[in-house]
């Protein structure tokens, strides 16, 4: 059955669970996370949707969009993401149904999976009658092709702006292609760590992009999140998005003169958004917009970060979360307090005239220590600007001896980079064809301990296989970080140094190489760039550009080189041999068709 309405075409098609979750795996379901939250249903709801399926219910229309090609099979998911994740996730055997686990012998792809030691079949086994049922129960998906980007988000907002299904920061986020938004979103995500190399994901990746719930252990655990860790919002608040209102109130602050109230309404304005209608733009959206546009919308992500990451410098001098560095009682929630702070930062290093920068992060550490002393009132409703602009004032007042100012230009790409790291691992997660770890560059032995040469020409050809994945393509090699277990015991045991973890990956830092070769830090991690800046095998322009973006960042007492690695618009050689990368491996692609195959990316 086919409608058109308003330049799109839509039609409604059934397919049974097996064929769906052969699709599933292909990667043809798409999630767009400009607009889609995160995976929020707990076990328990699961499990009822397991249960209609089994008792043949019928379940609601899944919303899909055909996004490529009408033959490739791709589709977005709209409506049923929480849906159709279950359902998958139940034929994965991330939870039971009664007591019992689907059988995977039942379907042909699990059947495969289950002998490749892909999947691991847990029990009680559910009774192959049930199994069956379930596979062979029919999904009705509405299909629709749209004539552009903008009638899927409107679509998308129609659909959750009743009820309760959306918080609203959420509805205000899919409601708008602004350039706040945008922002809202990039921004949120870096702090949260569940970033992503590109907006549209596979479903399949979903999990380890959502925020962990009760019984189900997905990539980022809630209580980690910088802001449950440091006592700034609760888990809840997390899960539904008031980090990124948390982000957007400062956002605002920072953009808007003079200082405004922080109120839903005025949210609400600088997104154009209502419950009803996002059609007409609000004046305030627009100059919001366009100060963006002035300042440069990644100027202003970077500023944010650097911002961030300067806090978090001064927070890890203690073993205290802000709230109690601050002066608030264990009850108290520090969402005002970090928003007072954050603006007071930020004001002194990049918008009061003279540039200031902590003279240390101990420095700032110990004036923040009590400072909620100094504010006006923070709690109740909306916060008044008058009372908000008072306690950023008297904030910068204490925060003041802990800074110096700051005479170079602007030293952005040399601050502390630890949101940057996080960043890059957490897109490691989704993409490894663009990362690289390496626990370091020194042999790792009980004796004899020296520079690997071996081990660094490997880092030169993923540098130049890196450079060869597409003509827009950037990758990253970070050295003090190792990618499996074996790796950073053998760390523990030579080096007597424990790891500090940042999502699956363990940070173990190169000081200790530095050590073992009798440098400091500095002068180790230079005379590498060195290497790198007079190694002959990669062409000049390639080689220079990596080792002139080449940064030492410091990571909760670690410190971890991270090279950049960016497309030179055409394919480069190492020593007259071409490197490609397959997922996590650097391969080296012999003449011929698969050459041609690398040279093709670039035209």
């Amino acid at each position: 059955m086919a409608v058109e309405s308003a330049g799109i075409n839509l039609n409604v098609r059934s397919e049974a669970i097996q064929r769906a979750y052969s699709s599933y795996i292909a990667d043809r379901y798409l999630v767009n996370r400009r607009y889609q939250r995160k995976l929020v249903w707990d076990v328990e709801e699961k499990q009822r949707l397991i249960d209609s399926i089994v008792l043949a219910l019928p379940l609601p229309l899944f919303l899909v969009a055909e996004i490529g090609s009408a033959s490739d099979g791709t589709l977005e998911v709209i409506d049923g993401m929480q849906r159709l994740n279950a359902i998958f996730a139940f034929v994965e055997q991330e939870f039971d149904y009664n007591g019992s686990y689907f059988d995977l012998e039942t379907l042909a792809d699990t059947k495969l999976r289950l002998d490749a030691g892909e999947l691991s079949q847990k029990s009680p086994v559910m009774s192959r009658a049930y199994s069956v049922r379930l596979a062979n129960y029919s999904l009705a998906f509405s299909v629709f092709r749209a004539p552009d980007e903008s009638a899927i988000d409107e679509v998308f907002r129609r659909i959750n702006s009743g009820g309760r299904r959306l918080s609203r920061q959420e509805l205000r986020q899919a409601g708008t292609l602004s350039p706040l938004a945008d922002l809202v979103r990039k921004t949120a995500s870096a702090v949260r760590g569940d970033t992503s190399p590109e907006d549209v994901v596979p479903l399949r990746k979903m999990p380890i992009l959502s925020i962990s719930n009760r019984k189900l252990p997905y990539g980022l655990e809630v209580s980690k999140i910088f802001w449950v860790a440091q006592n700034i919002l609760r888990r809840i608040d997390v899960r539904e998005s008031l980090d990124e209102q948390t982000i957007l109130d400062i956002l605002i602050d920072a953009l808007v003169k003079p200082m405004l109230s922080s109120t839903g309404d005025v949210r609400d304005v600088h997104y154009s958004f209502t419950a009803d209608s996002i059609e007409t733009e609000t004046s305030e959206a627009n100059a919001i917009a366009n100060a963006i546009a002035i300042q440069g919308a990644e100027q202003l992500e970077k500023q944010f970060l650097s911002v961030y990451d300067t806090l978090r410098g001064a927070l890890d001098e203690g073993q205290e979360p802000f709230t109690k560095l601050i002066g608030l009682p264990p009850s108290g929630r520090g969402g005002r307090y970090f928003h007072a702070v954050f603006i007071a930062i930020w004001e002194l290093m990049f918008t009061d005239g003279k540039k200031m920068r902590p003279k240390s992060s101990l420095a700032l550490h110990s004036a923040l220590k009590g400072i909620s002393s100094s504010a006006s009132t923070t709690s109740g409703g909306d916060w008044a600007a008058e009372y908000k602009r008072a306690t950023i004032d008297s904030f910068k007042g204490r925060l003041d001896d802990a800074m110096a100012s700051y005479q170079g230009g602007d030293d952005l790409g040399t601050m502390p980079l630890t949101s940057k790291l996080e960043t890059v691992l957490a897109n490691a997660i989704v993409e490894q064809q663009n990362f690289e770890a390496k626990q370091g560059l020194v042999t790792l032995t009980d004796s004899d301990r020296v520079f690997d040469e071996k081990c660094f020409t490997r880092v030169i050809k993923t540098i130049a296989a890196m450079a060869n994945i597409g003509p827009n393509a950037t990758g990253y090699i970070a050295i003090g970080v190792a990618d499996n277990e074996s790796d950073s015991k053998k760390v523990k045991q030579v080096d007597k140094v424990e790891a500090v973890f940042a999502r699956k990956f363990a940070i173990v830092g190169i000081e200790r190489e530095a050590i073992v070769l009798g440098f400091d830090l500095n002068s180790y991690w230079s005379t590498v760039i060195q290497k790198i800046r007079d190694n002959s095998s990669l062409p000049k322009a390639l080689r220079t550009e990596v080792a002139a973006g080449a940064r030492l960042i410091p990571y909760q007492g670690k410190a971890v080189g991270l090279l950049t690695v960016r497309s030179q618009g055409q394919p480069v050689f190492f020593d007259k041999e071409l490197y490609d990368r397959h997922g996590s491996s650097t391969v080296l692609v012999p003449p011929g068709p698969e050459q041609l195959a690398v040279y093709k990316r670039f035209n």
